[in-house]
């Protein structure tokens, strides 16, 4: 047991008399928290909390617009590559079954071209390499005239009399995607 520490011990002087005057001792602070420091940090923790858990969950919705922008884009880029050659025009190719779809020469719809901007096969597959961040979007229907490729004419247009829709799907949530027939432009729907 540790030995009680001494009392301080002052002295005053008033008018040629001295008075000694000793302090009482002051209080111990025990080793552990205070309810303050406590009801801190749980506070903070909380308020953390809260701003991470929305980056944890899964964002079907974020996926989904993802998912529908660059269909769009890859659209556009088919679109182009068809006007650019028309004497071989392009067209997407859609694999429902694997979440999939590239782009390919209307002579030779089973090979992909060759990717404008990375040099390798023009094919898209959700949920994989470039596209991780995708996984759990799927096809849910795809229009585009009965079969499973959207052709583009060499003004644009699409090769088909309707204008085509492709539905993508993720969580319960859903896009579509509209292409309009006589100039093959693209526009994104609302979620739904």
């Amino acid at each position: 047991m540790r030995a009680a520490r001494p009392l301080k011990r002052s002295t005053v002087r008033f008018d040629n008399s001295t008075m000694t005057w000793t302090a009482p001792p002051a209080p111990r602070r025990s080793a552990g928290f205070s309810l303050v420091e406590m009801m801190i940090t749980v506070t903070i923790l909380g308020i953390a909390g809260a701003m991470v858990m929305p980056m944890l969950r899964p964002n079907h919705d974020a996926k989904l617009r993802a998912a529908a922008s660059l269909l769009a884009a890859d659209l556009d880029a088919c679109r182009a590559e068809a006007v650019a050659h028309g004497e071989d025009p392009r067209l997407i190719v859609f694999d429902t079954t694997a979440h999939a779809y590239h782009v390919a020469a209307s002579s030779d719809p089973e090979t992909p071209i060759a990717h404008p901007a990375g040099g390798g096969d023009y094919t898209v597959r959700f949920g994989t390499t470039d596209t991780a961040q995708l996984s759990g979007v799927t096809f849910q229907s795809i229009a585009v005239g009965g079969d499973d490729q959207l052709g583009f004419g060499i003004y644009g247009q699409l090769d088909q009399a309707t204008d085509a829709t492709i539905t993508l799907a993720s969580g319960g949530a859903t896009i579509t995607l509209t292409l309009d027939a006589p100039t093959g432009e693209v526009t994104i729907g609302d979620l739904q």
